[in-house]
């Protein structure tokens, strides 16, 4: 199938861990293999510019900045594509939800409905 769900967006929300990639529905280790020929083994296989990639054989050692290493960037790649695979798609507008920082960050507050305004209309902006 080749379809999006009346061409909305999907959301898909990835939880990069340290030993795991987790999302809604699937659960695979983060250990990645590359290869420049078709392995022999194609089971969880992504490709990816003209490369072959084999997810989950292994967990990944601790990455301090898992921006910086291209590994994390093929994972949520496989993690989408398994997300979409289970939806039944093959393409889609994706809008991702990852991770918060583990550094501490400033407590917010959430503002209520009651005082918040409703946005203006056309002619109320003149």
């Amino acid at each position: 199938m080749n379809y999006t769900i009346n061409n909305k967006p999907v959301i898909i929300g990835i939880d990069h861990g340290y030993g795991n990639i987790k999302t809604a529905h699937t659960c695979f280790r983060t250990g990645v293999s590359a290869y420049d020929k078709e392995p022999t083994f194609k089971s969880d296989m992504l490709i990816f510019e003209d490369r072959y990639y084999i997810i989950g054989d292994e967990h990944k050692e601790f990455t301090a900045d898992k921006m910086t290493d291209p590994d994390y960037y093929i994972l949520t790649l496989a993690a989408v594509a398994r997300e979409l695979n289970i939806r039944g798609m093959t393409e889609a507008n994706v809008f991702l939800a990852v991770g918060l920082p583990l550094t501490p960050h400033r407590p917010f507050s959430f503002v209520s409905a009651k005082e918040t305004k409703p946005p203006l209309t056309g002619a109320e902006r003149k």
